[in-house]
């Protein structure tokens, strides 16, 4: 099999309404790349990168990438202005729901290229988050906030810039950390988009954005004024 691309699969998820969300893994992985080869002019920039933020960082900074650790909707609520899981039950849940697939693909992708973490092939990173035991390339977290956010900013697109950037956190908190490299978060960022381009594209995700109920969530969100929403940090 030629290399960069993964084995046949039907990444697919139970979507609301009971059918379900396929995507065809193999442009996705076209979009990922491969990782750095070993002793690259990439591979060393990664690690000094990592180095220098490791001096870098504050205890606060440290403690701040604890709020990304789980993969949670809630997150984007701020650049949202709701509480995504009171406000907003049938997006939290679908959402959860649509991103099951884009998991999978990633999931098949690390275990292809098994990239192993920074701290595992270097003994001088020391990470400020819990130790995985997964492989590294893609980012799982990259992946996952970045197609969240992705999904979330064609509900709402007022709203895109605010939850981009609460995408791009979500993956690069885990390089501030020491348990991804710069281009593991890279390549998890365009898979989350090049996936999250698919769900767009497909019935059940065109479906989800007519029910009426999401609509009245989505109506419960545009009626937040921009003035109400937390200054953005720039």
């Amino acid at each position: 099999m030629a290399a960069g691309l993964v084995a046949p699969l039907a990444a697919r998820a139970d979507a609301p309404g009971g059918s379900a969300v396929v995507l065809n893994p193999d442009p996705l992985s076209r979009a990922v790349g491969l990782p750095p080869a070993p002793g690259s002019a990439v591979a060393k920039e990664d690690l000094a990168i990592l180095l220098w933020l490791q001096g870098a960082r504050t205890p606060e900074m440290a403690a701040n990438t604890w709020l990304l650790l789980e993969r949670n909707l809630g997150t984007f609520s701020r650049a949202l202005g709701v509480d995504v899981v009171k406000t907003t039950p049938q997006i939290n849940g679908a959402l959860k729901t649509f991103l099951k697939p884009v998991d999978a693909v990633k999931d098949t992708l690390k275990d292809r290229y098994q990239r192993p973490r920074p701290f595992v092939s270097h003994a001088q990173i020391q990470p400020c988050l819990p130790l995985e035991q997964g492989y590294s390339f893609p980012s799982g977290h990259a992946t996952w906030y970045r197609a969240a956010a992705e999904l979330l900013a064609d509900l709402v697109p007022e709203r895109r810039e605010r939850l981009v950037a609460v995408g791009s956190h979500g993956g690069n908190s885990r390089v501030l950390c020491g348990v991804h490299y710069p281009s593991d978060v890279q390549a998890g960022q365009r898979l989350g988009v090049a996936a999250a381009v698919q769900v767009l594209s497909s019935p059940q995700w065109k479906a989800f954005k007519a029910d009426p109920a999401v609509i009245a969530e989505v109506e419960a969100i545009r009626k937040v004024p921009a003035a109400a929403l937390p200054e953005q940090v720039r």
